[in-house]
Parts: C-alpha cells; structure tokens; sequence
C-alpha cells in the first residue's frame, strides 16, 4: 500500500477539534458566571472527545489489520493461480512434444 491509514485518522482528529473546539467556547462564553461549571463542562467535553478520539484508533487499527490480511490472502490467491496457469502451459507443451509419432521401419538387408 503506497500509503496507511494515518492520513485519515489525522484528518478525523483534525475535524473533530475543528468541530468542538467552537461548541466548548461558546457553551464556556455562555456560562461564563459559573467557573466551576465551566471547568466541569470543558472536562466532560475533553474526557468524551478523548473517548472518542481513542475508539477512532482502535478502529482504524482493526481496519488496517483486516486489510492486510485480505492482501496477503488475495496475493496468496494470485501466486496459486499462476503456479497452476504455469503447470498447465508446462503439461501442454509437454503432451505436445511427447505426443507418439509414426514411425516406419526399415530392414537393411546385408549382401
């Protein structure tokens, strides 16, 4: 594969910070009054993000996982198919070459 799937799971973890980061500012501007709810807010909001953030990984591991192993199986599938293509091609020129032929035979008389 020329590349994994790090590239997506940045950009999800970028979308996702883009995506909160907003939410929390605002939900914080709007309760400002209370700190202590603020502060809890923003650490509940950070805890499921992290949550979140961690499933992503763990699915996206399974996912590189699954898909190596479908490529080895499906690269193990091309190899026996050409080895039997192969052994085909070889047994037919053989049976070509093999094939019995007339033959006369010819008694030499000796004087």
């Amino acid at each position: 594969m020329p590349f994994g799937l790090e590239p997506i799971t940045a950009l999800a973890v970028g979308v996702g910070a883009v995506i909160l980061a907003p939410v929390v500012t605002s939900i914080g501007s709007a309760l400002g009054k209370d700190s202590n709810l603020n502060e809890s807010l923003l650490e509940s909001t950070r805890e499921v993000t992290k949550k979140g953030i961690v499933w992503s990984f763990e699915v996206l591991e399974s996912a590189q996982t699954i898909f190596s192993e479908a490529e080895e199986s499906f690269r193990d599938l091309l190899a026996d198919a050409k080895t039997e293509h192969l052994q085909k091609k070889d047994h037919t020129e053989n049976s070509e070459r093999t094939q019995a032929h007339e033959v006369e035979i010819v008694e030499e008389v000796n004087n």
